[in-house]
């Protein structure tokens, strides 16, 4: 008895182990669920079916100041584009802009910087005959106005803050007591330092030789052009005699 039942058990085992290596043989290769594309980042080598949990890098712009960012970028690709002033000589300078929107803006010091030709010129001043021996209580007081054209230079240098100016004009005929005056030729050179004051709108300019001050009145300034007045000091030889005058000016400047 006891030695049947241990037959019994020899061949059941002999059966089991034969159903188990037929199984085998018939899945000789197992499912393995996973990632199967090589472009994914998590892409399971051992994987023979795809299960759908594959994961992507998605490259953009990720700076969120960019125009064109991208927030479902994970990864930049250096394909951003910020707009922005892109000269480092403007007071809003901005470092990470890639392309200049044209919204660069200067200090007046900076945009006076250079040689300017003063293209046009008004002028007004008043002169005071009335010393000049015999006619003078005739002639009294004469007043000069009128415009010019290519009217002289100015240079500016920055930031040494030193300048160079030549006015160079004649006046229109004058009329004085009914009798017309040729032009007076204006010839000033003047070269010291400048400064600027009351929000850089107004410049003060003193000469190094005479130590006169001259104030302008910047109107109006860009990258090349402006709009100054001011009065200047100077002194003329009229009729043989010499006045010291003070001659007030709107000029446009060009740089050039």
């Amino acid at each position: 008895m006891k030695y049947s039942s241990i037959l019994t058990i020899i061949f059941l085992s002999i059966i089991i182990t034969s159903c188990d290596k037929n199984e085998d043989s018939e899945n000789p290769n197992p499912t393995i669920l996973g990632c199967t594309d090589v472009n994914a980042t998590n892409y399971n080598p051992n994987a023979n079916t795809d299960d759908g949990s594959c994961t992507y890098t998605t490259y953009g712009c990720t700076n969120e100041l960019a125009v064109n960012y991208d927030p479902n970028a994970v990864e930049d690709d250096g394909s951003c584009i910020i707009l922005g002033c892109t000269d480092a000589n403007a007071i809003n300078y901005n470092i990470e802009a890639t392309n200049d929107d044209g919204s660069c803006e200067y200090t007046v010091a900076y945009l006076l910087n250079g040689n300017w030709n003063i293209v046009s010129l008004e002028y007004y001043t008043e002169i005071d005959l009335s010393d000049i021996p015999t006619v003078g209580a005739f002639l009294g007081i004469q007043q000069i106005s009128g415009e010019a054209s290519d009217a002289g230079t100015w240079s500016f240098q920055y930031p040494e803050y030193l300048y160079n100016n030549n006015l160079d004009f004649e006046t229109e005929p004058i009329n004085i007591a009914g009798f017309d005056v040729p032009g007076i030729p204006i010839e000033l050179s003047s070269n010291g330092n400048w400064e600027l004051t009351n929000n850089d709108y107004i410049l003060i300019t003193t000469d190094l030789s005479t130590n006169l001050e001259s104030n302008y009145e910047i109107l109006s300034i860009q990258s090349n052009s402006a709009f100054v007045n001011g009065t200047i000091p100077f002194s003329q030889e009229i009729m043989g005699f010499n006045f010291d005058l003070q001659i007030e000016v709107e000029m446009q400047l060009i740089k050039q």
